[in-house]
């Protein structure tokens, strides 16, 4: 009955507990602002808080689901990361390291949390520096048992969606992880966007589907729209500047547009970079003629996530009148591909 005439009770009533980070900090001056941020789309503040005389800090608010955070010290560049949860009670330090710029950071109270570290500390480092890994690196192996022990916890998820998902090797893994967090995490963002990401792949691999249509801005300036190109054969490219295979296979496109586009095949290049300045020097270095279209998302790139790219290099190859007829054509099968189809 008092619900029904105050319903601010029954949103009061179940508003998710309060989470808490209780911050000490060594070697930042009083007064120094600490931010609570998160990325999604842009940054986010949750929370900022003042260092206290102590060197103490508060941070606290409402979480609807689990995320991974950051902390930013004013005046600084580095930021540092920590899943937290809903009503998760958390302390974590911050101490100036000797002769560094950057301060060391710990924090405690939580599984993910220790989870998080161990992934940072221990398998991370043997993973970094190459955009695409082969299946027996260290990294990915410790990565994958980390996963596959944890299926209920937030960075299970997070970790195979943002990391896993990323390699070309480690697909039939992830094809396995996603329907297991589809069961174990249903209402998970990170888990819904496996499965999402994961069928749309599905049926685009298979071929014969409609290609997505999508609208994004090209090098010059002007929009381009994909199906402005039917009646042509249309290969995207799905590509980044930081990625190592990708900027190999450049050379050998560049070979196969010279040779077939006077015959009816356009090129179109899909960037998942974020750093535009990185994006127009590594097409200068490259040369390369085709469209380019970067929306500068990142992985949040919407052309990206119609066709269900979980990793670059991807391809995908559509027919003149819209349907896709492969996906991920590189190298000799590519060329023997399009020496059929445009002889």
């Amino acid at each position: 009955m008092l619900t029904a005439l105050f319903p601010w009770l029954l949103t009061a009533a179940v508003a998710p507990p309060a989470y808490v980070l209780q911050g000490q900090l060594t070697g930042v001056p009083a007064g120094t602002t600490i931010y609570l941020t998160h990325y999604q789309s842009g940054w986010q503040t949750l929370d900022s808080a003042t260092v206290d005389a102590a060197g103490h800090c508060e941070l606290r608010g409402q979480l609807a689901d689990p995320i991974l955070a950051s902390l930013k010290v004013s005046g600084q560049k580095v930021i540092y990361q920590l899943p937290l949860h809903p009503g998760d009670q958390l302390s974590f330090t911050l101490e100036q390291e000797p002769q560094k710029q950057f301060l060391r950071f710990k924090a405690r109270g939580s599984v993910g949390v220790e989870q998080w570290q161990q992934f940072q500390q221990d398998i991370y480092p043997q993973m970094f520096g190459v955009a695409q890994l082969p299946a027996k690196n260290r990294g990915l192996r410790e990565l994958r048992a980390l996963v596959r022990r944890t299926p209920d916890t937030f960075l299970a998820a997070y970790l195979t969606k943002n990391y896993l998902s990323r390699q070309a090797s480690q697909q039939a893994f992830v094809d396995s992880m996603t329907t297991v967090l589809a069961q174990r995490q249903p209402a998970l963002a990170e888990a819904q966007a496996l499965a999402t990401r994961t069928h749309t792949a599905a049926l685009t691999e298979k071929g014969g589907e409609p290609a997505p249509d999508f609208t994004l801005p090209t090098a010059t300036g002007p929009s381009f729209t994909l199906s402005s190109l039917r009646g042509k054969y249309v290969l995207v490219d799905f590509w980044a500047s930081w990625c190592g295979p990708c900027r190999a296979e450049n050379p050998r496109l560049r070979t196969l547009y010279q040779q077939y586009q006077a015959k009816g095949l356009e090129i179109v290049s899909v960037s998942v970079d974020a750093d535009g300045g990185k994006w127009r020097k590594a097409v200068g270095q490259d040369q390369l003629p085709w469209t380019q279209v970067p929306d500068l998302k990142g992985w949040d790139s919407p052309a990206a996530q119609l066709y269900g790219v979980l990793a670059v290099p991807t391809t995908v190859l559509i027919a003149p009148d819209g349907l896709i007829l492969s996906r991920n054509l590189r190298g000799e099968a590519l060329e023997k591909r399009l020496s059929k189809l445009l002889p």
